[in-house]
């Protein structure tokens, strides 16, 4: 099968972080607060734990098949058809999101910073990127990945510090939004948000021990957490949640907002570094992701010569929506409400089908 390489805790949890948390760069932000108000910010932490709960069950799969990756379990969990269909499924989930996230990130760039340039112009370069990435594999992306994450986490960190001079304590009241109830339930309607720490199954091969995917999980999603709730609490104290609903990347927008004198303020392009680093990681290993899983779902011993057709797949889809709107309100919505049902729900249904039919690897060393 493909070989991927041994990697380490850190690599993989700046990886898995990094995926999980560029979502707070875009729109879904602006988004949520038409759904839960000013509850935001704690709403991404019942998400955040109904993600750590599915990935227990992940976890466990993972444990009684040590050393193989989640499109073998499948095989050995559900039989080659039904565990084919699976691996499929989610090499195109992956794919899709993929494209997707690709066309969210180049909507935003065209209205924010490049409102003249085509829409395909500012797809190639990360198309291409991702292309370049899967061919040099999961190695070279994870490193990278590791390389930027010190930078990522103090860019961010320095970006909600300076803008803390505009930050309104009363706006996040009340801090119900609009009731705990609904919170709750949109919390763990969109625990997708974190499904991104799926990947780890899909390398499970390529982690040091089995006992290194429980760490290198429940530490991602827990800064991953962090990340996205102080990113929205921010939101929230900068922005009445009237006008947080109504912008399109309000983390862009605190930028904006940042001034101190003459000389320190509009700080659009250090943001555009931080935004494109974590953007580009995000882009390279889910699409590395859906090349690994169809890859292996077909048994495939070199990936090599479908990442082009691949690439252009990912490039063509992202073209199906009609429209800015439709990319927000449509396909990023649904990516996050039933994305949980592929990523999640798949392997707590392979761990059942295995504890019935009996299947099991070989002895742990967790």
């Amino acid at each position: 099968m493909i070989k991927e390489g041994k990697l380490g805790a850190q690599e993989m949890i700046s990886l898995v972080t990094a995926a999980i948390s560029s979502k707070l760069f875009f729109t879904s932000p602006g988004f949520l607060t038409r759904f839960v108000g000013t509850a935001g910010w704690y709403m991404t932490l019942i998400s955040n734990i109904t993600a750590m709960a599915a990935f227990a069950f992940t976890y466990l799969l993972l444990k009684r098949f040590p050393g193989k990756g989640i499109v073998e379990i499948f095989d050995i969990s559900f039989g080659r058809i039904i565990g084919f269909i699976c691996s499929l499924t989610m090499g195109i989930a992956f794919l899709i999101n993929t494209s997707v996230f690709l066309r969210e990130f180049a909507e935003v760039i065209k209205i924010y910073v490049y409102p003249e340039t085509p829409i395909s112009l500012l797809m190639i370069p990360a198309v291409i990127s991702a292309a370049i990435a899967a061919s040099l594999g999961l190695e070279s992306i994870a490193r990278f990945s590791k390389l930027s994450a010190y930078t990522s986490i103090i860019g961010f960190l320095t970006l909600l510090i300076l803008t803390s001079q505009n930050f309104k304590y009363h706006y996040i009241f009340p801090v119900l939004g609009y009731g705990l109830s609904k919170t709750v339930s949109i919390g763990i309607e969109r625990s997708s948000v974190y499904a991104e720490v799926i990947i780890l199954a899909v390398y499970a091969g390529s982690i040091q021990k089995i006992s290194d995917i429980k760490k290198v999980g429940f530490i991602s999603l827990i800064l991953s957490g962090f990340i996205i709730s102080l990113g929205l609490l921010s939101i929230s104290m900068a922005f009445p949640y009237q006008i947080a609903q109504e912008i399109t990347a309000p983390v862009y927008e605190l930028t904006r907002l940042i001034k101190y004198g003459s000389f320190v303020q509009r700080l659009d392009p250090f943001f555009l570094f931080l935004w494109n680093i974590t953007t580009v990681i995000t882009i390279c290993i889910l699409f590395n992701s859906s090349v690994s899983v169809c890859c292996k779902a077909f048994r495939l011993q070199d990936a090599r010569p479908v990442i082009v057709p691949m690439a252009v797949i990912l490039f063509s889809y992202a073209f199906i929506p009609e429209s800015f709107m439709s990319v927000v309100t449509k396909y990023v919505q649904s990516s996050r409400i039933y994305g949980s049902l592929v990523f999640f729900g798949l392997p707590i249904i392979a761990l059942a089908a295995a504890k019935i039919r009996k299947k099991k690897g070989d002895v742990s060393n967790a």
